[in-house]
């Protein structure tokens, strides 16, 4: 990579750092004069250039003077991170009532349509970045935050200083400084803002900072003249850079296509491995490209989005037919790269442009999906319809991909045949189990070879230059091979960072992962045992399904759970509308992945913490949406939490809100039939229109719950459960009760089906169902005086609101039922 761009990155990255420094109290290098402020323009940059000449170590130090004159340009880096920081706002900054203090909530700035909400500011806690409730949700306001400052740049300076410790004279590698320096960016000033925007302050230091330096290593490249130029006029149509998108297509089937064998870390497993590949497959296109890793502004999920310098649209076609070849090769046709750019012009930063354009690189990307491997030579597409199978050779069949595979066999007693690609993805989703790290080295990418069968997901990472390993303890990190030229160790939990140190060519960092993986135990081995429960590995490993379904309450059924983020399109792409800048669609995606990627994993832990066992998995959860599996009677109580903080961390906005649906399956049930159905509950769900509120809604057994209503059906499945199942050894009521409601139920769902065949609107029951309802109930209160307040108060609800109530008591009586319900 070349000297000057990574010197132009990291001059990006630093160039504000002297705000961080000024509001923690320090006065800089120099008395602050008529002349000081001719030289520098602003105290912070003057700042800055202090902590670059301290902290940074040589002879890079001497190489950035962009953090020092970027409003005072002198050179041509100073000019491209000048021009760089101006785009990245997209608008300038208002500072007029002094710094800012304490950062506000992105999602203040969303909205859809024609709504403008006037939604009370929402400001985040000044803190290091820790995922916990505490920190990353929004908080009141604190009147003093000038301690808070000075305590906060004291543990950034400390951990600065050891980062230059690390950097010896004669070995340095600043690659890996750029890359240490990002994270540390990320801990330290994810909540710290970058300043006033319109009276606003709601991006956040490190979201400027970063988007500022991936595009000063691309303004770096063009002539110098031409960033002049853009200083005098960045609202020209002068092309600045390349907006990338990147989009793995296949994923639905290729990860849950699969049968029940060894499908519980397997599917994890092959969930883990499409992250790892969306990772790796970005990097690879910024190594290709000798761009540092500021450039990528998000990757998760199958999705990446990157910077890239103008003029690159020939080496991306290059890349994107060597990733098209990788992943033909491997996996025949089932995963797909759609790769596109989308040129942006120096004033598509302001305004509603920025969302055209990524409105318009979408279209692409969707364009490209339906026209798979368009970018490969004859000979390639050749191999891509040509057989790729023998045809009846049952010995080399895998017994979970129903595909040959040269390699297939059996590798341990009593275990059916399976492939070398199905063995990696297993025990990928095995190594999960207690993993605290993931180590990322990188390597020189491995050469494709033709003859070779398709690879072990570790050969395919090799092929884009990465070696991933996940470790439970930090002396279980492996050894630094020969082959390793950069070593990534990312925490996934907090408490590993506090573990591992930064080295000279290795990067420390926090990696958010939704990591929540059920182990069987020895005690509930023993248990299971005398269940007669068949087919339990050994305590330790990963709870298989049918375990998880054997310890639900009452019914015994797997609880499969899909639930994503309503109009996320609509809110990245006209969400922000004249207020869309670089800068804020980068702190929206990462507040996005703050939660999907952090809180909800949580959520989950906490979950199983309350249950006393681990009953809940986390197959995927990212980017704005997610997929568990677990025993059902928790995958509601799962659902709920994840809806009830989502809006809490939203600032209780009312255009983010997330929609999902629970779907009940056998243990033995097909996965990707499972898959559908519950894929069949979120659409379900999506399709909600309560009261004039689209979407925002939860659909389980059958039922489509808008939220709103959801805390009326679980108060009617707590009093209903306290009644037929009470604790502590108390009295029961008749489960006629359950019965009685179900039949009511099932009779106003009939009338109302039949009422909206015939074009009737009216939510009206009236019919024998009533007077039944009330004798019935009538009779349960006198056989029952311990009870008989609570089942008349029922009775005489049931009779409000034309009948109408029973709409919401009848899925609480069907869910109490299967909870209640003993065996099969």
């Amino acid at each position: 990579m070349k000297t000057e761009v990574l010197n132009a990155a990291l001059a990006g990255l630093l160039h504000d750092i002297g705000k961080f420094a000024q509001r923690a109290g320090e006065l800089g290098s120099r008395i602050w004069d008529d002349e000081a402020k001719q030289e520098y323009g602003y105290r912070h940059a003057l700042l800055s250039g202090d902590f670059v000449e301290k902290y940074v170590p040589q002879p890079w130090a001497a190489g950035l003077s962009g953090p020092v004159y970027h409003h005072r340009p002198q050179n041509h880096q100073d000019y491209a991170v000048a021009v760089a920081d101006r785009l990245s706002n997209g608008e300038p900054p208002d500072d007029s009532n002094g710094q800012p203090q304490q950062m506000i909530s992105i999602f203040g700035n969303v909205a859809l349509g024609e709504s403008r909400h006037q939604l009370q500011p929402q400001y985040l806690p000044l803190t290091r970045l820790r995922i916990e409730k505490q920190v990353i949700f929004p908080a009141p306001a604190v009147d003093d935050v000038s301690e808070t400052y000075q305590g906060l740049w004291g543990d950034f300076t400390q951990a600065v200083e050891a980062l230059r410790r690390v950097q010896p004279p004669g070995a340095a590698d600043e690659i890996t400084y750029v890359n240490s320096m990002l994270k540390l960016m990320q801990q330290y000033g994810w909540a710290i803002p970058a300043a006033s925007y319109q009276g606003r302050p709601d991006v956040s230091l490190y979201d400027h900072s970063r988007m500022t330096g991936a595009l000063a290593a691309c303004l770096i490249q063009q002539p110098e003249t031409t960033v002049r130029s853009l200083w005098q006029d960045t609202a020209s149509t002068a092309p600045v850079a390349l907006l990338v998108g990147g989009d793995i297509s296949g994923v639905q089937k290729f990860i849950y296509t699969i049968t029940s064998r060894g499908a519980t870390s397997g599917l994890r497993g092959r969930s883990m491995y499409l992250q790892l590949l969306t990772e790796a497959v970005a990097r690879y296109v910024l190594d290709q490209l000798e761009l540092p890793l500021t450039n990528m502004i998000y990757a998760g999920g199958g999705h990446f989005y990157l910077l890239a310098p103008v003029g690159s649209e020939s080496e991306l076609s290059r890349i994107g037919q060597q990733v098209s070849r990788i992943l033909l090769h491997h996996h025949r046709g089932d995963l797909f790269l759609a790769m596109e750019a989308a040129t942006l012009e120096a004033n598509a930063f302001h305004g509603q442009r920025l969302s055209d354009k990524w409105y318009a690189l979408t279209e692409r990307l969707q364009e490209a999906k339906q026209q798979q491997f368009a970018n490969l030579d004859e000979a390639n597409l050749r191999d891509l319809f040509s057989p790729q199978e023998h045809g009846g050779n049952e010995e080399k069949m895998c017994a979970v991909t129903r595909r040959e595979h040269v390699g297939t066999k059996i590798w341990r007693d009593n275990e059916a045949p399976k492939s070398p690609p199905t063995r990696s993805y297993e025990a990928l989703g095995s190594d999960l189990r207690r993993a605290t790290f993931l180590c990322l080295d990188q390597i020189s990418p491995a050469d494709l070879v033709a003859s070779e069968p398709e690879g072990e997901y570790e050969q395919v990472l090799a092929h884009f230059g990465y070696r991933a390993k996940f470790c439970e303890r930090r002396d279980d990190l492996p050894e630094i091979k020969t082959d390793v030229i950069r070593r990534n160790v990312l925490a996934l939990r907090d408490k590993g960072l506090e573990h591992v140190q930064p080295e000279t060519r290795q990067t420390v960092g926090r990696h958010l992962l939704v990591n929540v993986t059920p182990v069987l135990s020895a005690a509930e081995r023993g248990d299971l045992e005398k269940q007669k429960v068949e087919d339990l590995p050994h305590p330790g490993s990963v709870k298989p399904f049918h375990v998880m379904a054997h310890q639900s309450q009452g019914i015994k059924r797997l609880g499969v759970l899909r639930m994503d983020v309503d109009n996320l399109g609509r809110i990245f792409s006209e969400g922000l509308g004249a207020k869309a800048t670089l800068s804020r669609v980068a702190s929206l995606s990462f507040a996005m992945s703050l939660f999907f990627e952090g809180w909800v994993g949580e959520i989950a832990r906490a979950l199983n913490d309350e249950a006393g066992q681990d009953l809940v998995y986390s197959i995927y959860s990212g980017g704005d949406d997610l997929f568990f599996v677990g025993a059902w009677h928790l995958m509601p109580l799962l659902a709920e939490q994840i809806s009830q903080d989502l809006v809490t961390y939203s600032g209780q906005h009312p255009d983010i809100h997330v929609s999902g649906g629970v779907a009940l399956v056998p243990a033995k049930y097909p996965l990707y039939q499972a898959a559908d159905d519950a894929l069949e509950a979120e659409d379900a769900a999506k399709a909600s229109d309560f009261e004039g509120q689209h979407k925002n809604a939860f659909h389980f057994l059958g039922k489509t719950i808008p939220w709103v209503k959801y805390p009326e059906v679980k108060e009617n499945y707590d009093q209903l459960m306290k009644l037929v199942a009470p604790e502590n050894n108390g009295q029961p009521v008749s489960r006629s009760l359950i019965y009685r409601l179900n039949q009511l139920y099932l009779m106003y769902e009939t009338v109302l089906q039949e009422q909206a065949e015939c074009g009737q609107t009216a939510r009206v029951y009236w019919g024998p169902g009533q007077w039944r309802s009330a004798y019935s109930l009538s009779r349960l209160a006198e056989q029952h005086k311990h009870a008989r307040a609570d089942i008349i108060e029922l009775r005489d609800r049931l009779s409000l609101e034309g009948f109408t109530n029973i709409e919401w008591i009848g899925p609480a009586a069907r869910w109490v039922e299967l909870n209640i319900r003993k065996g099969e």
